[in-house]
């Protein structure tokens, strides 16, 4: 489906506060999801009606809060869906690494009771081919991807935006679990370990379709204690991957 038309500014505040407005719309709504590339200036300033100028203030102001990322010979991405996604980020990197996977596992917690309890078929569906996605992955950067797939799609089902954005802005590389500098297949070993011997996430997914919150936080408990014994395994190592 296309895009819906931007629409023209008014005049009674600044052009570019406007324009940067509509722009913040279009990500937070999700009509510019993270990854998209935005329509370029040409394509806005003839949208808009407004001067390039104006264009270029509203998107350098949304770069410097870090929902856009200007690359140059590509063009402008959006890199986060809002500004408190963006503020938590930048907190976690000046925190310590073990608090701020606690933070993720109290999240983890209240969104798994959460989807268990509203989930509508088609998220526990996507959860689902996530998890199928990850069991086939052949690298450990398309197993990370699909069992990240997997949380976010959890979460999405607790109906909670707000607790979404929190733990997206809590995933960072240091909070992860697999070593760096090993070889891709000790590295997809060491990724595949905790589901191989005890798949909590199967577990959650049974629990967030069956209904049962209960089960779907036990499902959590589970896939936390394999997480943390992963990770403080590995605490000495720089680098790791996401549970």
């Amino acid at each position: 489906m296309p895009d819906q038309q931007l629409t023209p500014a008014a005049r009674a505040v600044p052009l570019s506060t406007q324009i940067a407005d509509q722009l913040r719309h279009r990500i937070e709504s999700g009509e510019w999801p993270v990854g998209r590339r935005i329509p370029g200036e040409h394509e806005l300033v003839a949208q808009l009606r407004v001067s390039r100028n104006t264009v270029r203030e509203a998107v350098r102001g949304l770069v410097h809060a870090g929902l856009l990322e200007a690359r140059p010979g590509d063009g402008t991405y959006v890199v986060a869906t809002s500004a408190l996604e963006v503020a938590l980020a930048r907190r976690a990197t000046a925190e310590d690494a073990l608090e701020v996977f606690e933070a993720r596992e109290a999240l983890e917690l209240y969104a798994a009771r959460s989807a268990a309890e509203h989930a509508p078929p088609g998220v526990v569906d996507r959860m689902a081919r996530a998890l199928d996605r990850r069991d086939a992955a052949g690298s450990l950067a398309d197993a990370i991807a699909a069992d990240r797939e997997f949380h976010l799609e959890m979460f999405a089902a607790s109906g909670n935006r707000l607790i979404a954005d929190m733990y997206r802005s809590l995933e960072r590389s240091d909070t992860l679990a697999v070593p760096a500098g090993v070889p891709e297949d000790e590295a997809l070993r060491l990724f595949r370990e905790p589901w191989q011997r005890d798949d909590s996430h199967r577990l959650l997914l049974a629990a967030v379709r069956d209904g049962d919150p209960d089960a779907a936080q036990a499902a959590v408990i589970r896939l936390i204690r394999f997480g943390r014994e992963l990770f403080l395994r590995n605490d000495d190592a720089n680098g790791s991957a996401h549970l």
